[in-house]
């Protein structure tokens, strides 16, 4: 079976399960969904109704894959039950809902978030497998390089001061802040975070789902945060000029404070804070570290060859990026990546340490650029370089770093 570029070499369980219809057993078939999904590694499940089918697509490293198509009737008790086990209301269909529920296999379980939003054609399930446990993940591990690794943990160790992730959704700035706040994770911290939604549980800390309903937002929940006496926040987005305004104050006064941000590239984050009403002097005085990030798809080390760089690859290369590159690898395709030749996704970044020029180029009011050149001059790799010397170390391929940071 294909499922886009990827060759499944075993028979789906969703096929089996929708061979069996008219009898489809519902309970049978969302579980073939899910398990299928897990086994393909994905991180995401939508099901799209069109006017003929349902869709069932799998987003794995990153990518979009159609998977299979299903009828209208069964997508209804798909719904029903999808509702039931995520504790929703069933008889509602006009509204968005949002769930959660874990799920079991032989020797794992995971857990799921669920979104319900109606469409014209019925409703829209997007379901986001949380199945990596943390467990294993290091910086060097989501792949930050040595001097990179250094900075960072230079940075975290500091008792005050501001650290933000930055990049669009989907570059894994969650994964990276929970691997920091991890790495704090030690019996003399007090950790609080205050999350929305709270996507893995952290032994030893403690984690605050926001309620806008009830009140609990960002800014409320900060407050709220600081008198309980904590010596390090995580605050899972600064999205307004309260939060920032707050955030910032938090900074000032003592705590470690780390947040995410969007923005395209480190120095941007800089104006950002700017137009919020943020005062020059104060992001100055507060902010740490900042690092921007992207997530490429990752060569399957099974399958990885190196080959040269055609003359029309160099030129394109040298002529938008200023870089040279002689050779670069692919990986040929193999049972162990489904033969797409990825396997997994890794980092590419870009890291601002705020020093006293930086400092000055923010209290003068610098541009984004101006401040990107003074760093890049003393030293800052940039996200294209970052992804260039991984495509040198046979990490990820040039066809990668162009779909991803190629505007």
């Amino acid at each position: 079976m294909f499922v886009k570029n990827l060759k499944i070499e075993r028979e789906l369980k969703i096929t089996r399960e929708l061979a069996r219809a008219p009898d489809v057993f519902v309970i049978d078939f969302v579980n073939a969904i899910l398990e299928d999904a897990f086994f393909l590694r994905a991180s995401d499940i939508h099901l799209h109704p069109s006017e003929e089918s349902i869709i069932i697509r799998f987003r794995v490293d990153g990518i979009l894959c159609d998977v299979s198509t299903f009828s209208h009737h069964i997508f209804s008790k798909v719904v029903l039950r999808l509702k039931i086990i995520s504790n929703l209301r069933t008889d509602e269909h006009k509204t968005p809902q949002d769930g959660r529920f874990r799920y079991s296999l032989e020797n794992t379980s995971f857990d799921v978030r669920i979104s319900f939003v109606p469409t014209h054609y019925g409703e829209s399930v997007v379901l986001r497998l949380l199945t990596n446990t943390l467990g294993d993940n290091t910086l060097s591990g989501l792949g930050f390089l040595a001097s990179d690794e250094e900075n960072i943990l230079r940075e975290i160790k500091r008792q005050n001061g501001m650290i933000l992730m930055t990049g669009p959704t989907g570059s894994g700035k969650t994964t990276t802040l929970y691997t920091l706040v991890r790495l704090l994770n030690r019996k003399e911290n007090s950790i609080i975070t205050i999350e929305d939604p709270i996507e893995y549980a952290l032994a030893g800390i403690k984690q605050i789902q926001t309620q806008p309903r009830v009140g609990l937002t960002f800014a409320n929940g900060l407050r709220s945060i600081l008198r309980q006496d904590p010596d390090i926040i995580m605050v899972g987005e600064i999205r307004d000029n309260e939060t920032a305004q707050i955030a910032i104050n938090t900074a000032l006064t003592g705590h470690l404070l780390l947040s995410t941000l969007h923005t395209v590239d480190c120095a941007t984050t800089i104006p950002r804070f700017l137009d919020m009403g943020i005062e020059p002097f104060l992001v100055a005085s507060t902010l740490r570290l900042v690092i921007a990030q992207r997530l490429v798809r990752k060569i399957c080390v099974h399958c990885k060859v190196a080959r040269p760089m055609s003359m029309a690859e160099k030129e394109t290369l040298h002529n938008i990026y200023g870089h040279d590159l002689q050779n670069a690898f692919y990986g040929i395709g193999c049972k162990n990546c489904a033969h797409s030749g990825y396997n997994g996704r890794v980092v590419v970044n870009e890291i601002l340490v705020v020093d006293d020029l930086i400092r000055d180029a923010i209290i003068a009011r610098l541009s984004a650029v101006q401040i990107k050149n003074i760093a890049m001059k003393h030293g800052m790799v940039s996200l294209v370089v970052d992804g260039l010397r991984k495509v040198e170390m046979g990490l990820t391929t040039i066809e990668e770093i162009f779909r991803c940071l190629h505007d």
